[in-house]
């Protein structure tokens, strides 16, 4: 059996079926943990990229939403822990709430709320343009500082 099998075996059955049972809505990986569960060593790379592979999450029914703890590089580290989402039967995984990484990418989106209230980013911008000129003060005319 191929480790990337053998791992999706061991995550549905020692994470997804029992957080199912339980009725839990989220669970936790850490990578070191399942490889050290597993009775690996230098496997890192094949446990990180089954825990990042869309077939894996179809297959489990989980969506990936959060990932912590790893390197500021963001490839494989024993260090990394992924939390997933138990998905309802039947329900698919919405790739936009994957959070990759920290940093700005963690705040992307933000301000989405307050653009969507003032008709969008483009009239956003466009009101603030507008209104730009109000917040310098009236200068006299350059011919009329020279006359002063």
């Amino acid at each position: 059996m191929k480790p990337t099998e053998r791992t999706k075996m061991h995550l549905i059955s020692n994470y997804v079926r029992p957080a199912r049972l339980k009725g839990d809505r989220t669970f936790q990986v850490r990578v070191g943990n399942l490889q050290k569960e597993l009775g690996w060593t230098n496997r890192t790379p094949s446990v990180y990229s089954t825990l990042v592979s869309k077939d894996f999450q179809q297959e489990a029914g989980v969506e990936l939403i959060e990932k912590k703890g790893g390197p500021p590089s963001g490839g494989p580290s024993t260090t990394w822990q992924f939390v997933f989402r138990v998905l309802d039967e039947g329900q698919d995984a919405s790739p936009v709430n994957i959070r990759k990484r920290g940093g700005l990418l963690a705040i992307y989106g933000i301000c989405a709320d307050m653009y969507r209230e003032v008709g969008g980013a483009d009239a956003f911008i466009r009101a603030e343009r507008e209104n730009f000129g109000s917040i310098v003060p009236d200068l006299p005319e350059p011919a009329e500082a020279q006359n002063r």
